[in-house]
């Protein structure tokens, strides 16, 4: 029979109680309600080394060991023995980083954004990453190193090259950094469950003072191209999408160094780790009418509890991808005069087909849209469908509509689509 360890401190052996009151009237502790972690699917190329007991994380402090304000005079005796003291303790503990800006390692990161340094977690839009980039229609056999456009869409059902702008940004060079190339259906809580790898490469790096004058190419079994610090690196693999999204899928990269910066399997939130950079876009290139119907996934979550699903409609300023899209000098796409359809339907299980409008005169459509779903979840997969329209669009026009959800008021994923004239 279930039952509840006891709370309070008045026992002096462990017992278990059938309430949630213990006899002496205090409350007894419920277990924390929580999901089963979903099946992991085997990737190619990767193989999983199960480890009961990790290793603990190291030991950090706000500053170096060499800065420590009660440092004897360099040269005297007393510094001799400060020095032995800390070699000993070292020995005995383990050594005590500072801040990893500050010591002698890597520190690699993909950009969620042009002014991102590495500082997570990210509380904003994290899902368009401006250093992954796609070249559509171009197999990875015969692409060049660097991306014919930053700018480029993914097409479906034909071959598609992925890159990836890689940066580090410690006092250590990297040697052997695996960058690893994914997708997923459009999601707004990507996990390693629901993740597919198309590629991996692998890229050296000088520190973050090294800095080349132009792109070199490096021959290796990945070929890039560097500037010291910095690298992009081109997908192995080509990568089809299917037209089951339309090639709406999102994109993922990591980057790590196993030894001197690793990155856990299961992470693949760039909100929370630097390694991870996210492209979850959707792009509509029409003239009249230009639509989307979009399957989102919600995820598994870690424990059942209430989810907000909300829909933004945003300037085209204020995506960095549009800013790629039109390249240098090119013409700022400008908010659509047309009025715009956009939100979701309620949430339902991941296999039930969601609603489409397509059928539906334009202008019965908005009051059949939500801006906001607000609901408990529980541990079961569940998906939100999501239509956005427009009747006309002109050359130059466009509309960026973001999609986010909140567990507990934290933003755990999003999804952005882009409708654009031409």
């Amino acid at each position: 029979m279930p039952g509840y360890p006891c709370a309070c401190e008045c026992h002096n052996e462990y017992t278990i109680h059938l309430t949630v009151t213990c006899t002496c009237g205090k409350p007894a502790k419920p277990p924390k309600p929580a999901c089963p972690r979903p099946p992991i699917c085997d990737q190619p190329g990767v193989v999983n080394l199960p480890q009961e007991t990790p290793p603990p994380p190291p030991r950090t402090s706000s500053s170096p060991v060499w800065l420590d304000p009660n440092r004897p005079a360099a040269g005297t005796p007393a510094e001799i023995n400060w020095f032995r003291t800390q070699i000993g303790n070292i020995r005995r503990s383990g050594p005590t980083f500072g801040p990893r800006k500050d010591e002698y390692l890597p520190y690699l990161v993909i950009r969620a954004s042009s002014n991102d340094r590495g500082n997570r977690p990210l509380a904003g839009v994290f899902w368009e990453s401006p250093d992954i980039f796609v070249a559509p229609n171009v197999d990875a056999s015969v692409a060049p190193l660097s991306p014919p456009t930053f700018g480029g869409v993914a097409i479906a059902n034909a071959p598609n090259t992925l890159y990836a702008h890689v940066w580090n940004l410690g006092n250590a060079p990297a040697y052997r950094v695996r960058v690893e190339f994914y997708w997923f259906n459009p999601s707004l809580g990507i996990s390693r469950a629901d993740a597919n790898l198309i590629g991996a490469a692998y890229i050296d790096f000088g520190n973050r003072y090294t800095h080349y004058p132009e792109w070199r190419e490096v021959d290796s079994p990945s070929p890039y191209i560097t500037r010291g610090a910095h690298a992009i690196v081109r997908c192995p693999v080509t990568w089809v999408p299917t037209y089951e999204n339309n090639g709406h899928e999102c994109l993922v990269v990591r980057a790590f160094e196993p030894i001197k910066d690793g990155l856990n399997v299961d992470v693949f939130s760039s909100a929370a780790n630097r390694h991870v950079g996210q492209r979850n876009i959707a792009v509509a290139l029409s003239q009249s009418p230009a639509a989307v119907n979009l399957p989102l996934d919600l995820g598994y979550p870690t424990a059942p509890g209430k989810a907000t699903i909300d829909v933004e409609v945003a300037s085209p300023t204020s995506m960095e991808f549009l800013k790629l899209y039109v390249g240098p000098g090119g013409t700022p796409i400008v908010t659509a005069t047309e009025p715009l359809a956009a939100g979701l339907f309620p949430p339902s299980l991941r296999d039930a087909p969601i609603l489409t409008l397509d059928k539906i005169a334009f202008d019965c459509r908005p009051p059949l849209l939500r801006s906001s779903e607000t609901f408990d979840r529980g541990c079961e997969p569940v998906k939100v469908g999501f239509h956005a329209s427009v009747e006309t669009l002109k050359p130059g026009e466009g509309y960026v509509v973001r999609i986010r959800q909140r567990v507990d008021d934290r933003i755990i994923g999003g999804y952005s689509v882009v409708l654009l004239g031409h």
